[in-house]
């Protein structure tokens, strides 16, 4: 797997692809954040979503920019970093050192750490923009954890059924669904839909894998 994620990472730093996802997955919720501040026609600081938010208030609405955003580009860049080695079939190469199931994991893990990380720089922006932080903010990293893991798994499922580019629109709306639950106040929802989204995605991309490179 260690290969694997190398190969990602280098391939992904030389086409700056990486410097990419994560560069707009980080500055999504800071550019809100200016132009509804600068909108007003003067710099203010602390930055605001909305004049009459207190800081805490702006902070939890660019705070769900930055969960969404990360949640998008973890999937973007499940769906992107393989395809062309998935729809040239060069991917078959990987089988002689891993399982189907060790790469769509790899290529899981390292898209999740994109979203991941991602959103943790955004955070950092939002907090230095705004002077503080959403509530509950180990909570929302669990729901950002659970929600980049089952985008990565559904890019990954969706390249592996067609790699053709333009799937990458159905890759995205099917992360976008996934922000629903997460929104929902039973908290079963948002936990249980990622992981069960996760497992069943995972498998089936996994197995249409294998079924590609034998063909």
């Amino acid at each position: 797997m260690m290969a694997i994620l190398r190969y990602a990472f280098l391939k992904s730093a030389r086409d700056s692809s990486l410097a990419a996802f994560l560069i707009i997955t980080i500055f999504t919720p800071a550019a809100v954040l200016a132009g509804s501040t600068l909108g007003k026609g003067h710099l203010h600081y602390p930055f605001y979503m909305n004049v009459l938010y207190t800081p805490q208030q702006s902070a939890e609405l660019a705070g769900l920019l930055a969960l969404g955003a990360s949640v998008v580009f973890s999937n973007i860049a499940a769906f992107w970093t393989f395809r062309p080695e998935i729809a040239s079939r060069s991917i078959g190469s990987f089988l002689f050192a891993a399982r189907p199931l060790t790469i769509t994991l790899a290529l899981m893990v390292f898209a999740v750490a994109i979203g991941i990380g991602g959103w943790f720089g955004g955070m950092a922006l939002i907090g230095a923009l705004t002077t503080a932080f959403p509530p509950h903010f180990a909570l929302i990293a669990l729901k950002v954890a659970g929600a980049s893991v089952a985008a990565s798994a559904v890019g990954v499922l969706v390249v592996t059924i067609s790699a053709h580019p333009t799937m990458i629109v159905c890759s995205y709306f099917g992360s976008v669904l996934l922000l629903v639950p997460l929104v929902e106040k039973s908290k079963s929802m948002q936990l249980l839909v990622p992981v069960a989204v996760s497992i069943v995605c995972t498998a089936l991309a996994a197995f249409l894998l294998e079924r590609r490179c034998a063909t």
